[in-house]
């Protein structure tokens, strides 16, 4: 296969991660009642409308996004205690490194995935090493094993640029090289009848390798292969194509690591597969849903304060509307057949959704447990029966739970800054 070929493929085995991570998206900000389900009559539909024909209101009780808030706030209070190093210090101001690496881990958490790309280049606010976090929804890489990604061997991304920029970036001042691009993108903008706005919506999908969200933009697929020349040498090659599969572009690895300029770190990758932080409690938190619902549909539609006003406890001249308007004002006088059967009495049901608040409590704590983030650690009130020590070592021992997350993202964030220095040291001097 070509090189774009092999691009197109790894995309195309990326599919079900970015399925996965379109699902636990949707349920961290609160879209959790999309999932689609079989009806009796053998029809598929989400379950919020299963739900609604049903009678129920879907009710959405967004435990993920209070999860991941939980972590990304003790990420960002752990680097307040951290002591910083002086020699990228530049970088980090430059790049403004804590906020991208607070943003990279709410992506980490969701779908496992933390990719950023470090480059030298011209910007708008000057030439300088940059760094930029990259949506796994543009991310293709081949299967890889190996925690650290040294088995990896193709890597690439998917860019829109306006023509403009594509001219500036690829023309290199030549007429053969404007006019060559020009031509092949007046050929192209066609090519796809599915070119619409809005067409990726920042998800991408099976067929979003040639597409774009815009079409007054471009579509430049960026990828590099690590690959043998002269003799038994080695290196990463960086190849810019168009949308049919034209090359635009091609460099061996200008940086001083001569490498790709790619950091990835996946988690937990086992056997090549990725099985992120939120999955773990993403039936939970429907569970969850489901029961609130439950309880809710119960409540609206059992007895409350129901009268039961015998007839032959009428006297004569009162409507049963005049009784019922007595019985609910305040200090009325309600006048009673004293010959009726029996007297009205107020019916009022109670304990009908004991089994479900038993169990939704139950999910509840079954939700902390599995996660790891307790109470304690997203500061709620311990309650008067609680000492501060025991609070503490509460919230320190949950602190402990995350610490192979935080490990994990430490070292995605230190290859990065070692990936950053070399190339800070191959264009300093």
């Amino acid at each position: 296969m070509t090189v774009f070929e092999r691009a197109r493929e790894a995309w195309a085995q990326g599919e079900r991660m970015r399925e996965n991570r379109r699902r636990y998206k949707r349920f961290t900000y609160g879209r959790q009642w999309d999932d689609m389900v079989e009806t009796s009559d053998g029809r598929m539909v989400t379950e919020r409308e299963y739900a609604m024909a049903a009678g129920r209101r879907p009710i959405t009780n967004n435990l993920l996004r209070s999860l991941v808030k939980s972590v990304v706030g003790r990420f960002r209070y752990n680097l307040t205690q951290q002591e910083r190093d002086t020699a990228t210090e530049r970088l980090r101001e430059v790049n403004q490194l804590d906020e991208l690496d607070a943003r990279m881990l709410e992506e980490f958490l969701i779908s496992g995935c933390a990719i950023q790309r470090v480059v030298y280049e011209k910007r708008f606010e000057g030439t300088d090493v940059w760094v930029d976090n990259v949506s796994p929804s543009r991310f293709f890489s081949n299967r890889f094993m190996d925690p650290r990604g040294t088995d990896l061997r193709l890597v690439g991304q998917l860019h829109e640029m306006s023509l403009q920029e594509l001219r500036l970036r690829f023309g290199h001042r030549n007429r053969n090289r404007l006019r060559a691009i020009d031509q092949m993108y007046s050929r192209t903008r066609g090519m796809n009848p599915l070119v619409r706005l809005g067409a990726l919506d920042g998800d991408g999908g099976a067929d979003d390798f040639v597409m774009v969200s815009d079409d007054m933009l471009c579509r430049v697929v960026e990828v590099w292969t690590f690959e043998g020349r002269r003799g038994q040498s080695h290196e990463w090659v960086c190849r810019y194509f168009g949308p049919d599969g034209t090359l635009i572009d091609e460099t061996p690895s200008p940086f001083g690591h001569k490498g790709h300029p790619y950091v990835v770190k996946y988690y937990p990758l086992t056997d090549g597969e990725v099985h992120p932080f939120i999955e773990d409690v993403i039936d939970q938190q429907r569970h969850i849903n489901l029961l609130i619902t439950t309880i809710d549909h119960i409540m609206m539609n059992s007895a409350k304060g129901a009268l039961l006003f015998p007839t032959d406890a009428l006297p004569p001249g009162v409507r049963i509307e005049e009784a019922a308007r007595l019985w609910g004002s305040p200090g009325a006088v309600i006048p009673v057949n004293p010959k009726a059967s029996r007297l009205p009495e107020e019916v009022s049901s109670s304990g009908t959704n004991q089994g479900a608040s038993s169990l939704l409590d139950m999910e509840l704590k079954l939700f902390q447990q599995i996660s790891g983030v307790t109470s304690a650690l997203q500061g709620h009130d311990a309650g008067g029966n609680v000492s501060a020590s025991l609070y503490n070592s509460q919230a320190g021992n949950a602190a402990i739970a995350l610490t192979d997350v935080f490990a994990t993202f430490d070292s995605f964030r230190s290859a990065r800054d070692t990936k950053a220095m070399n190339t800070v040291n191959k264009y300093s001097h």
